[in-house]
């Protein structure tokens, strides 16, 4: 009977000792639970009340409201009133996918397709923390002098790459800008509430320019390049000109077929 007892210590022992694989399976299961209502968002559900996201996620109210609380808290979702939209700091992790960080090798032979039939200085920007920054820049031998290299940044509201994040990305970057914004040049967009307007404009148009706003006789034309996977913008190609402005209605469309080529190659890998 002695021996018995170290014996039923040891049983003991080993069922505690599977008691972490019990909690690890918990824990799975509220991240599941995250997961499902942070894939309620899309293209089409940019902002959501608390019982549509309940009701997109197949979730109960109240673990709706608990988990939509923590998201909150963490940054991963904003509440604007009395709906909710994801958040920047989740937006910002989102750029750091392997597609973001190709976007410059995979948007090369594109951008040399643009110089081809533009010969206009071709830039490729991304958004990188509050500010545009040039990951790519093409240029020919006639196109004139760049007017930014390689690692540039800009800011959001002088910039044809800066406006289209705000058109198209995360809607606190503009709802988050000051009353009174930097003037680089006498053209920059002084006021948020011109450049709300201004804004809404490049939203209905698909495309955004700059007119001396960034530096004097410096020109842009520029276009989203969008995931096809999460319709999210990812980049923006653009051209610079001196002097003038590059012909719209002729550099438009060439920037959008070279952009929806990027795009194309993100997503299949190529």
């Amino acid at each position: 009977m002695a021996n018995r007892a170290p014996l039923r210590q040891g049983n003991a022992k080993s069922s505690r000792s599977q008691k972490p694989a019990a909690g690890t399976t918990a824990a799975a299961s509220v991240t599941s639970r995250a997961l499902r209502i942070l894939e309620t968002f899309d293209p089409a559900h940019r902002e959501q009340s608390l019982s549509n996201i309940a009701r997109r996620s197949g979730l109960p109210l109240a673990t709706t409201h608990r988990l939509v609380g923590e998201l909150v808290a963490w940054g991963g979702l904003e509440k604007k009133a009395s709906r909710y939209q994801i958040g920047q700091k989740l937006w910002r992790i989102g750029l750091l996918a392997s597609a973001q960080q190709d976007v410059a090798e995979v948007a090369a032979p594109y951008m040399q397709d643009v110089l081809f039939v533009t010969h206009n200085v071709v830039n490729l920007f991304i958004f990188d923390e509050g500010e545009v920054l040039l990951v790519e820049r093409i240029s020919g031998t006639n196109t004139g002098e760049p007017f930014r290299r390689v690692g540039a940044r800009m800011d959001l509201h002088s910039s044809a790459a800066g406006k289209l994040m705000l058109a198209f990305g995360a809607p606190q970057l503009l709802a988050g800008l000051p009353e009174v914004l930097p003037k680089h040049t006498p053209h920059t967009i002084g006021s948020k509430a011109e450049l709300i307007e201004h804004i809404a404009r490049i939203r209905s148009q698909g495309f955004a320019t700059t007119q001396q706003e960034s530096g004097l006789n410096n020109y842009a034309i520029a276009v989203p390049v969008f995931s096809q996977a999460s319709g999210h913008i990812i980049a923006a190609l653009g051209i610079v000109t001196q002097e003038a402005m590059a012909p719209i209605g002729n550099v438009v469309p060439v920037l959008k077929i070279a952009a929806r080529g990027i795009s194309r190659s993100l997503e299949s890998g190529d």
